[in-house]
């Protein structure tokens, strides 16, 4: 039964292609031609085969002829020629000695060629394409699972970057920071600014999990998003305390966050706009960004860790500033 329908379905394919083929020979002409009623002219234009090929088209049912191969009603004759001379292979029925009539019919026509894969191989293929779509679900399942960690509301924002206490903070203490020195305010306007960038690049990366291919590149950027949160928390954590410090007249503080910031370059963000080309147009240079992101995180863990100020009255402080915030 299996052989009957592989007999078919191959029968088909040659079928569709007889239109999409070039060079059909008409089949009253190919057959007088190689007629066995002048066996000598045949022998020296068809080769010896030409005896076979003949008696092979007389018993055959011929649905078209090419310069490659016969198509008859049960299976294929190869032919070809060697040295201006026709030769045949021999008659194969559709599912029979397919090694053999296949790959010189892929070759010869590749078009074809993929057609007839597909159903030598269906099997195999099948099993390819089921393992490729519970590929796919694990992988979905897999990117909504991350969404949902770092989205728990749902409403398509990364969780973490939806508050803006700083913009908040300092518009609070403006009048403040401008009596202190008016060009503090410039300096924190810079920070903010690398901060909504470092926002929009955390929000990008998180953009683009749902669109990753396979398990590993997912996991990568699992890797970068969670790495560039931290970053991201602690340059706010910092920023914050920068305000509070000033408006509090805690000088050696404010100086220690600002002489950080100023050796990692936040106040121009050249970095997180870098890093923000880099993410509109990634390519297959996730790796370097990876790590481009993971140095900068270190570098920003490793500034903040030899600060001096963060104390328990600093952290005091601060949050009794944000809890004025939240109940205004």
């Amino acid at each position: 039964m299996e052989k009957i329908e592989l007999n078919q379905e191959l029968k088909e394919v040659f079928l569709k292609f007889e239109s999409k083929i070039s060079g059909i020979h008409k089949i009253d002409d190919f057959k007088k031609k190689i007629s066995s009623d002048n066996t000598f002219l045949n022998k020296m234009s068809y080769g010896s085969s030409v005896g076979i090929l003949d008696n092979y088209l007389k018993n055959k049912k011929i649905i078209y002829i090419t310069s490659s191969f016969i198509c008859c009603e049960d299976g294929i004759i190869l032919i070809g020629k060697k040295k201006n001379i026709f030769f045949s292979k021999g008659f194969f029925e559709f599912h029979k000695l397919i090694q053999i009539w296949f790959p010189k019919i892929q070759k010869l026509h590749p078009e074809l060629g993929v057609s007839l894969y597909k159903v030598i191989n269906k099997k195999e293929l099948l099993k390819e394409q089921l393992k490729e779509e519970q590929r796919l679900k694990e992988l979905n399942e897999s990117q909504t699972n991350v969404l949902s960690e770092f989205d728990k509301d749902g409403n398509g924002e990364v969780d973490v970057v939806e508050d803006n206490d700083f913009n908040t903070l300092l518009k609070k203490y403006q009048k403040s920071i401008i009596e202190i020195d008016r060009n503090y305010v410039q300096q924190f306007v810079k920070v903010s600014s690398y901060l909504k960038t470092k926002k929009g690049n955390i929000q990008s990366i998180f953009n683009s999990i749902k669109d990753t291919p396979n398990q590993e590149v997912l996991n990568k950027y699992v890797e970068i998003l969670k790495d560039d949160i931290h970053s991201y928390n602690l340059i706010l954590f910092n920023s914050l305390n920068m305000i509070v410090s000033l408006v509090e007249d805690d000088m050696i503080t404010f100086y220690e966050i600002h002489e950080m910031f100023d050796t990692l370059n936040m106040f121009d963000s050249k970095h997180e706009k870098d890093v923000s080309q880099k993410l509109t147009n990634i390519g297959d240079g996730l790796d370097s960004l990876m790590y481009e992101i993971r140095d900068m995180g270190d570098q920003i863990s490793n500034s903040i860790q030899e600060l001096s100020y963060v104390t328990e009255e600093s952290n005091k402080q601060l949050e009794n500033q944000l809890s004025e915030i939240d109940s205004t």
